[in-house]
């Protein structure tokens, strides 16, 4: 039986069992007034007719009948009051459904433009496109046997798509440049270009300008998550750890030099730090940038002394800190979470350890 039925049944049974009270006691007070008054009123003509007397009589039972009416009527009352106590639950049920309800449609919502927005973030990377034109010699015979082979220039194009090109422009893509004295240098791909010329002038060349489309739209599908304020945080983490898991490790070490660089640090770098996007980030595929190969020139040394103490020779430990208040270099969080954290803290302070020892 449901809970409906179960107050029909009992708003029922109870004004039932009330109105056959009403009238056992009222069919009950007319006999017991009328053996009363043949037993106890002595009755003459002068008089008048006993049951007139004991039609009078009987208001006293109309008194008491009037009294269980107001029992019945505070019965209803109570009843009433009941009513209103089920319906006020059922308003509440009602609410907690219809929270319930626009929680799930907010969540519905949110995932619907969450994995629209990563689609699209992947067909961004399929998009991505780059044509080197490079001059090659070739060895082919002459007309004239008796010329034997001859080495003809010829022009080849190379095209290099999706993903690969972040491995691509990392490694290879030739970029010009002057040195300090003027001279003029090319070397292959922007870890070279960061070693030579340095973190401050990523900004200055083009090759970032490549993954301009992507990176702004990467930003805005993590601030989309994090500006989510009916996610918990853990939930935000979750969502961010997908986008995270699409991630290449080329991509990942562009998305390293990104959040360094200056229009990286105003946006990006606090929402990498929060939701740990450089988790999975070999350190070993970063470059050794100027300002930091200089630290280590200036001293007398050289990579070795690095490889010697267990350290990769990268940028890695040189801008990692343990204050998530230094805007110049990547807190643990970016590439540590929970327990973790600890022993991010304690490589921190073998680095600072060696560091000052060492190289300052």
């Amino acid at each position: 039986m449901d809970q409906d039925n179960e107050k029909e049944f009992s708003i029922g049974w109870t004004i039932t069992i009330a109105t056959i009270i009403c009238v056992v006691l009222w069919v009950g007070g007319m006999f017991l007034t009328q053996w009363y008054a043949d037993n106890h009123f002595e009755f003459n003509s002068s008089e008048g007719n006993k049951y007139a007397l004991f039609g009078d009589s009987f208001g006293s039972v109309n008194a008491l009948i009037s009294a269980f009416a107001f029992a019945g009527v505070i019965v209803a009352i109570v009843i009433q009051r009941n009513e209103l106590r089920l319906q006020r639950k059922d308003l509440e049920l009602q609410r907690e459904e219809f929270k319930t309800q626009n929680e799930t449609l907010h969540l519905q919502r949110f995932e619907n433009t969450f994995f629209n927005m990563l689609s699209l973030q992947q067909e961004i990377v399929n998009n991505l496109y780059f044509k080197q034109i490079n001059k090659e010699n070739i060895v082919e015979d002459a007309p004239d046997p008796s010329q034997g082979r001859l080495v003809k220039e010829v022009i080849v194009d190379k095209i290099i798509q999706g993903r690969e090109l972040f491995r691509f422009s990392f490694d290879e893509i030739i970029h010009h440049f002057k040195l300090e004295n003027g001279e003029k240098k090319n070397v292959g791909g922007m870890r070279r270009f960061l070693h030579f010329k340095g973190l401050e002038s990523y900004d200055d060349s083009y090759t970032p300008s490549y993954f301009d489309h992507y990176f702004r739209h990467l930003y805005t599908i993590i601030k989309f998550v994090d500006k989510s304020n009916f996610l918990s945080f853990e939930e935000k983490y979750k969502y961010t750890t997908m986008v995270r898991a699409t991630l290449s490790r080329y991509e990942l070490v562009w998305l390293y030099y990104n959040g360094l660089s200056l229009v990286g640090k105003q946006k990006f770098k606090k929402l990498i730090e929060k939701y740990s996007l450089l988790k999975n980030i070999r350190e070993d595929l970063l470059t050794l940038s100027k300002e930091n190969a200089n630290i280590i020139t200036t001293k007398g040394y050289d990579l070795q002394l690095l490889f010697d103490n267990g350290y990769s020779g990268t940028d890695y430990n040189f801008w990692l800190t343990a204050a998530d208040n230094d805007n110049e270099k990547y807190y643990i969080g970016a590439f540590y979470k929970g327990d973790n954290l600890e022993e991010a803290r304690r490589i921190v302070s073998e680095w600072d350890t060696f560091y000052n020892n060492t190289l300052r």
